[in-house]
């Protein structure tokens, strides 16, 4: 199936040569399981198969405000799927992906920030959802399902809120969701060249994201396009960023399918933007399934080759069985110990769990605790109730960022450790998928550092009234001692001491009164990164537990599996005993062409 653009999308999942090769292995693999009498492995294999044949490859679009985000996801589909208006503002994550039919189902977090429920909603109620932000529903995300050929090609959009800069709170939760992509396009328009803090953002997001690409939109509006992307291409160049830049026009694709017209198409820049999703994220995405797929048959292959060698040991040389048969009895009772945990690995898991909650609650504290530095510094430099509008977004922006990237610091543990047990025990590890806490959700539940400077207290106003009563009342004291002693100039140097005496009195009483704010500040930025603390905090621990149970049950699965094979070696080696001598070559014979066939395939997997 091909797309008028140009780009074969359609049918990836059947089209792919290395996805049909991966299928093709699988199934023989399954085959050879099944003639083994191993329905374990089997099961196993049905469930890779499934997963590399609905396999999903999210791809976020993300990007300052008013960018032009979601026109480019309509665009791409090229039907009006994410609400766009000037009056209104993407609010929570919108992904888009297959269905056969059109439906959209609302993620609404539970108490401990994963998602809980997944509620349907009427397709009309889209744009009331998708711009929602309502803290108190704890709405996680929109899905939106569509039957069109480039989400059946198993990519799928995420429209990500557009709310503030990318220096702000907003731009560091959406760097919480780049670990969960598989590629990003960041959306910056025609109008200026790239800003420094889209350059910075550009380096965090390669660092969580294997495929990044920079897409510059509404160039229909924009008759020096061509320079703003040169200038761009500098930029990227100077920050020692190779990325492709693909200029588009959303509108032109649009107009270009409501008329049908291929040469609008082309103009709009789209095909090559769809070109560079073909090439750099969907064959890459197919080369890594592919990969994971092939370890998979691998593990099984291996698993069946040893049942297969036990055997055809003991056919060609019957002599050997009973050192054979004690060998792979002493593997068995490791297998059987290492499948009940008595091998070690449980407790080295335990003990990493442990040691990578301390060390994430470690890291949360001590980015926490850089920011009330940092804050306390910005408070102390100037007065409060100046600049506290400004000082609430840096804080959250701050904290943001510290939640995010604790999550990040979290992520890249927990896959260290995984790997560490594995190669540990030799036990086989493909990659984790974890159910993430959402820091937009749980930080919506921490109340902004919020209070108010601008209503100044009794005991102030009577502070401010007796500077200035004592401003008046010294030259009056200065004239009535002067009348009675006869002294002219008495008055005049009242006036004097008594304005001197004022002043002084009135900007002590303003300094006070500003450390007074400064303190009030003080207090509410540490109740703030307190409460942070205290959530975000609850939040990891909740996902490192369920990290442990994810991988205390995989590993358990995999060890079980070892067993499994150990005790079918075992049992191979007794039935090859038990064959008689006149069958003994007929049956080596068969052995042996099974054991090519498996040969065959490892090796064709390895190619």
């Amino acid at each position: 199936m091909s797309d008028p653009d140009g780009v074969d999308i359609g049918g990836r999942v059947a089209q792919s040569p290395q996805l049909a090769r991966a299928v093709v292995d699988l199934d023989r693999a399954r085959d050879l399981a099944l003639e083994a009498g191993r329905t374990d492995l089997a099961e196993r294999l049905d469930g890779n198969r499934a997963r590399l044949v609905g396999r999903n490859v999210p791809v976020a679009v993300v990007g300052e405000f008013k960018q032009g985000k979601s026109s480019l996801v309509n665009a791409l589909l090229r039907t009006d799927v994410c609400p766009v208006d000037a009056d209104i503002v993407t609010a929570v994550p919108t992904i888009v992906r297959y269905g056969r039919r059109p439906a959209v189902v609302a993620h609404i977090a539970g108490p401990d920030g994963t998602v809980a429920t997944r509620a349907k909603v009427p397709f009309e109620r889209l744009r009331e959802y998708v711009t929602r932000d309502d803290p108190d529903e704890k709405l996680r995300a929109v899905e939106v399902q569509l039957n069109r050929r480039l989400l059946a090609s198993g990519l799928s959009f995420i429209d990500t809120p557009g709310v503030g800069g990318l220096d702000s709170a907003h731009g560091n939760l959406t760097l919480g969701t780049l670990p969960l992509a598989d590629a990003a396009l960041f959306v910056t328009d025609a109008r200026q060249e790239l800003t420094a803090p889209e350059v910075d953002f550009l380096k965090r997001t390669i660092d969580r994201c294997p495929a990044v690409v920079v897409v510059v939109t509404k160039i229909d509006l924009q008759a020096e396009w061509r320079r703003i992307v040169d200038l761009n291409r500098g930029h990227l160049s100077r920050a020692g960023l190779e990325l492709p830049i693909v200029p588009v026009s959303s509108f032109l694709r649009l107009l270009a399918a409501r008329r049908n017209s291929t040469d609008l198409n082309s103009e709009s820049g789209f095909p090559r933007l769809l070109d560079v999703l073909y090439k750099q994220v969907l064959m890459g995405s197919d080369s890594a399934a592919a990969r994971s797929a092939a370890q998979e048959t691998g593990f099984v292959l291996a698993q069946l080759r040893e049942q297969v060698a036990a055997e055809q040991a003991v056919v060609v040389s019957p002599e050997a069985v009973p050192e054979l048969t004690e060998r792979y009895a002493e593997k068995a009772r490791r297998s059987q110990s290492l499948a009940a945990g008595a091998g070690g690995w449980q407790t080295m898991l335990v003990d990493g769990i442990q040691d990578l909650s301390t060390d994430v609650e470690h890291d949360l504290r001590e980015r926490l605790r850089a920011m009330v530095r940092r804050g306390t510094a910005m408070i102390e430099a100037g007065d409060p109730r100046e600049t506290w509008h400004d000082f609430q977004g840096w804080a959250a922006k701050e904290a943001t960022a510290a939640a995010v990237d604790n999550l990040f610091a979290l992520v890249t543990r927990t896959e260290q450790l995984a790997r560490d047990v594995a190669e540990r025990f030799d036990l086989e590890y493909d990659g984790l998928d974890l159910d993430l806490p959402a820091p937009a959700v749980t930080l919506a539940d921490v109340a902004s550092p919020e209070t108010r400077f601008d209503k100044r207290s009794t005991s102030q106003f009577l502070s401010a009234f007796t500077a200035a009563r004592v401003a008046i009342l010294v030259p009056v004291m200065f004239g009535a001692f002067g009348s009675l002693l006869g002294l002219t100039v008495a008055a005049p140097l009242g006036l004097v001491v008594g304005l001197t005496v004022g002043r002084k009195l009135l900007r002590v009483e303003r300094e006070r009164q500003i450390e007074s704010r400064r303190q009030v500040a003080r207090q509410e930025l540490q109740r703030y990164v307190d409460e942070v603390a205290f959530l975000v905090s609850k939040d990891s621990r909740d996902a490192v537990r369920r990290t442990q149970r994810f991988l205390r049950d995989e590993f358990a699965n995999r060890a079980g599996l070892a067993e499994r094979s150990s005790a079918a070696a075992l049992a191979a080696v007794r039935n090859g005993s038990a064959v008689p001598e006149h069958q003994r070559a007929r049956r080596a014979a068969e052995l042996d062409a099974r054991g090519r066939e498996i040969d065959s395939l490892v090796g064709r997997i390895s190619a």
